[in-house]
């Protein structure tokens, strides 16, 4: 299950608060709102509550999806920089380059052993 399935399931105020807690909000241009103002968008005088709630084993699930999908990310950015690196002929880069293909193929096929009807094309609509 990723991040958003998993917050989607939550009840709308809790929605909200891991939205905002965990950085997840679709509008990226937008700035993220102060503490106060969140208080607001909930209808309560403090996040006392959620703060609480972030010592949960719910919280903790969903913070250990949060930082896979961090984690996806960032092992990404460090793909492209060392195919970058690779193609200017660094050795060094072509083997860690290497290596990080290996890896990512043989936790893809884990992946699919472990989910092999998970499509992750299942939610789009196609015209």
């Amino acid at each position: 299950m990723d991040i958003y399935k998993a917050i989607n399931k939550l009840s709308p105020k809790k929605k909200t608060y891991a939205r905002w807690r965990f950085n997840l909000e679709y509008d990226k241009s937008k700035e993220k709102h102060t503490p106060e103002r969140l208080c607001e968008i909930l209808g309560v005088k403090t996040l006392s509550e959620y703060i609480k709630w972030e010592n949960s084993n719910q919280f903790l699930g969903l913070t250990n999806l949060y930082l896979q999908t961090k984690f996806a990310n960032d092992i990404e950015d460090v793909y492209l920089a060392t195919v970058e690196k690779a193609k200017e002929g660094d050795v060094q880069s072509v083997k860690l380059m290497l290596q990080l293909q290996k890896e990512i193929k043989a936790a893809n096929r884990e992946n699919n052993k472990k989910n092999p009807n998970d499509d992750m094309f299942d939610d789009l609509e196609l015209d």
